[in-house]
């Protein structure tokens, strides 16, 4: 989660406009997804509430309906009010990362209500051999200096019973 926030901090200095939608692959094949749709306001928040992500890919399962449901979702972001950015970031070891940067600690219940966002994790057991799940609070804006604080883990692991 760090890692991402200090990309998407590096990134952010030169980002103009009212939105920002970037997907890169790099030269390995590995995603890069960042979806920020109010700019000004992610960037004027005082601080920064944050749910990471990190789940433990299944080899042996088509992956193309959990990414394209992942597509969605960020083609709505929008629609949850203070979801201030979204960053996704494929790992080489066949994990996935997720930064949720929000504008306050009642947007993560309102994202975990969206229609989209509901369905992902309903397909999650199927997609992800174990999961990882850490709400935390960035201390200053988007462009300042406080480090990522984990207030809470949660590990799901989806092969026992």
């Amino acid at each position: 989660m760090r890692t991402m926030l200090r990309l998407m901090r590096a990134r952010a200095r030169s980002w103009g406009g009212p939105s920002v939608h970037v997907r890169e692959i790099d030269e390995a094949g590995l995603r890069t997804w960042i979806r920020v749709p109010d700019l000004p306001a992610l960037l004027a928040a005082p601080e920064l509430t944050t749910v990471g992500f990190f789940g433990r890919a299944r080899g042996d399962v088509d992956h193309a309906p959990i990414h394209e449901l992942e597509r969605q979702i960020v083609d709505t972001l929008e629609w949850i009010p203070g979801l201030l950015g979204y960053f996704d970031l494929e790992l080489s070891t066949g994990h996935y990362g997720n930064l949720v940067l929000c504008a306050d600690a009642d947007v993560p219940v309102r994202w975990h209500a969206h229609e989209l966002h509901r369905r992902a994790v309903e397909l999650a057991p199927r997609h992800y051999h174990a999961a990882r799940l850490h709400n935390g609070v960035v201390r200053s804006p988007l462009l300042g200096e406080a480090d990522l604080d984990v207030l809470r883990t949660r590990s799901y692991e989806f092969d026992g019973e």
